[in-house]
């Protein structure tokens, strides 16, 4: 086996070995996996829903056209 997987092993014995010893370090890893997720979640609705996004404007800008064209169709036949 190369160094590289000696290395690893290494690491997450020494993790392992923390979180037997002491359950704060557990916990610190579970909340430190939770803020990566939020920070995951935060990036997606900055890509989504930024106004200079070309992408998700475009797709907007069909969706409001769709709803102004159902919306000139009912009141024409209204009239």
């Amino acid at each position: 086996m190369s160094s590289y997987y000696y290395t690893l092993f290494i690491i997450f014995t020494v993790i392992a070995t923390m979180i037997v010893l002491d359950n704060n370090v557990g916990l610190y890893i579970i909340l430190i996996l939770k803020k990566f997720k939020i920070e995951i979640e935060k990036l997606w609705w900055k890509i989504k829903f930024h106004p200079n996004n070309f992408i998700t404007t475009w797709i907007r800008n069909r969706q409001y056209d769709k709803i102004a064209k159902e919306l000139e169709k009912e009141f024409s036949e209204r009239s």
